[in-house]
């Protein structure tokens, strides 16, 4: 890829546990050889609380978002890309199927041309 592009991605990736976590040892390591391009925030909801992760806990909720995201003024330079279980469309954009942002995103006021859900 181009390293002077001003692309940038933000992977907020929710895991119930660390060791759910699929292709952890790739996205940390782009993360690693793109710091510039490339953010990766691992949240586990269910991970024991005497593991040694050090990580964020809990779920990806408004106050995340806030801080990795710009705001939805900012038009079509800010995109989603969601993809997981039904549960969490429903918490954070609304159902897969339909076009209409619901849920967390929606009430933020991200719009459907902001949010491609697959």
């Amino acid at each position: 890829g181009d390293p002077d592009s001003k692309n940038n991605v933000v992977m907020l990736y929710g895991s119930q546990v660390s060791t759910d976590i699929l292709g952890r040892a790739m996205v940390d390591q782009w993360a690693k050889d793109y710091p510039n391009r490339f953010k990766v925030v691992h949240v586990l909801s269910n991970e024991p609380k005497d593991s040694i992760w050090d990580g964020r806990r809990g779920f990806i909720n408004r106050a995340l978002i806030e801080e990795y995201a710009p705001d939805p003024s900012v038009g079509e330079d800010v995109m989603f890309f969601i993809c997981g279980p039904p549960p969490m469309y429903n918490a954070l954009s609304g159902p897969r199927g339909e076009p209409q942002v619901k849920g967390l995103l929606g009430d933020m006021g991200y719009g459907e041309k902001q949010v491609y859900k697959f």
